[in-house]
């Protein structure tokens, strides 16, 4: 008998801390965003979507050196091949691709690279369908010079 006397004691007092709880937070303002209607605010260091920047003539501002895809802790996620160009001698990037899929988002790629070609955005949805559209090549992470100007333009200000 005494058991069950405890026991019922012990109830009704963890049911009145839940209610305390529960009336503390009831006059609190709610912190629930309500996304997709309003966006979240982003830190100015998120690292997103991976993104080729162009120099302003819309040539690639990326010389072909192979150190992100070197410095990647995921092996073989960045693929580059490279040729020599005839003309100015200079590495002419022929094939440029990442699997977005695989990658862990750690930012080495962006540290590493000498001209700042490779940079996050903060783009932050990339959901699909299939595993073939996490392969981006060249074309897709390519930003068109307006948008390598916004981005340069956001990382000076951060």
């Amino acid at each position: 008998m005494k058991n069950v006397v405890v026991k019922t004691i012990n109830g009704i007092i963890e049911i009145t801390r839940g209610m305390l709880t529960i009336m503390k937070h009831f006059f609190r303002k709610p912190i629930t965003q309500e996304y997709p209607e309003k966006t979240p605010e982003l830190s100015p260091r998120f690292r997103g979507r991976l993104a080729l920047l162009t120099k302003s003539d819309g040539s690639d501002v990326c010389i072909g050196c192979k150190s992100c895809a070197k410095v990647c802790p995921c092996g073989d996620l960045i693929q580059i091949e490279t040729s020599k160009d005839e003309e100015t001698k200079k590495l002419k990037i022929d094939r440029f691709t990442i699997d977005i899929g695989r990658c862990i988002f750690c930012g080495n790629c962006t540290d590493v690279c000498p001209v700042n070609a490779i940079v996050s955005t903060d783009q932050f949805e990339l959901a699909g369908y299939s595993r073939e559209n996490f392969v981006l090549d060249k074309e897709s992470l390519t930003l068109t010079p307006g948008q390598s100007e916004l981005v340069k333009d956001r990382k000076e200000r951060d």
